[in-house]
């Protein structure tokens, strides 16, 4: 459907994000195994990723281990999107957990735009 030249689609999230700081550290998968893992922290997280500002170069679609920093939990992710030039405070990346959910180990809303809440958005 088109109203004044725009697309009325509803963005499709498989989760809600939400505004959270958690303590997380980061680093390629692909890279040597002495890899340094980087201590960030995240800036919105959902159930399947999350959003962090990160100094290491990545690019998308490329692997990542990430790890809780003050517990031994840990996940396998990928690079969703990265923006293509750093602030003072790095690139900002999305990553997408490749692992079942769960990592976070934190109860999410309800997703606002689920087929249950806005079922005409769930019809093809």
């Amino acid at each position: 459907m088109e109203k004044s030249g725009h697309t009325e689609e509803m963005p499709r999230r498989r989760s809600a994000r939400v505004v959270l700081r958690i303590a997380i550290l980061v680093r390629a998968a692909e890279g040597p195994v002495e890899t340094e893992w980087e201590p960030v922290q995240t800036v919105l997280v959902s159930l399947h990723g999350a959003m962090i500002r990160t100094h290491q170069l990545l690019r998308e679609g490329a692997a990542l281990d990430i790890r809780m920093r003050y517990q031994e939990r840990s996940a396998r992710a990928r690079v969703a999107w990265r923006s293509p030039d750093p602030t003072e405070q790095g690139f900002d990346l999305g990553f997408e957990i490749l692992d079942p959910p769960g990592f976070w180990e934190f109860d999410f809303p309800p997703d606002r735009w689920s087929e249950k809440t806005h079922p005409q958005y769930g019809k093809a």
